[in-house]
């Protein structure tokens, strides 16, 4: 197995507890935004540590700042918006799969941006993964 594919069952698998972390917190009320400050001073604890312990200093160039920043404002309406449904009673088994439809949003992006190649293969398994989010809706 792959590198990419071992480091890419590592986010399903960190994605997936925190999916369950935010449904446990919508059960409970708990106001998203307050959730989402402690969560990232912990996300930020560890990219700290992660850097410490890899020895690479701060490097990042003023165009990927931006990407960067980007990107927390997607992650953060995303999280918001993820919480939110949970809080008003999402169940998780609708509400996990439909967010997990991201990935829908990030090939078309590449294809689009990028100009990566979407094959008859991936167009097959996407079909079918949002048939299995259909079906896993009802």
């Amino acid at each position: 197995m792959s590198l990419p594919i071992i480091l890419a069952i590592g986010g399903l698998v960190g994605f997936g507890f925190s999916n369950f972390f935010w449904k446990v917190a919508g059960i409970n009320k708990v106001y998203p935004a307050s959730f989402m400050v402690v969560e990232t001073l912990v996300v930020l604890t560890v990219a700290i540590t992660i850097h410490i312990l890899q020895k690479q200093s701060f490097v990042l160039a003023p165009r990927m700042v931006g990407l960067a920043s980007l990107a927390g404002l997607s992650a953060g309406f995303a999280i918001f918006a993820t919480m939110s449904a949970f809080n008003v009673g999402g169940e998780a088994s609708i509400v996990s799969p439909i967010t997990s439809l991201g990935f829908i949003v990030a090939v078309l992006l590449a294809y689009i941006l990028l100009k990566e190649p979407i094959t008859t293969t991936k167009i097959a398994g996407s079909g079918l993964a949002i048939v299995a989010i259909i079906l896993l809706s009802r």
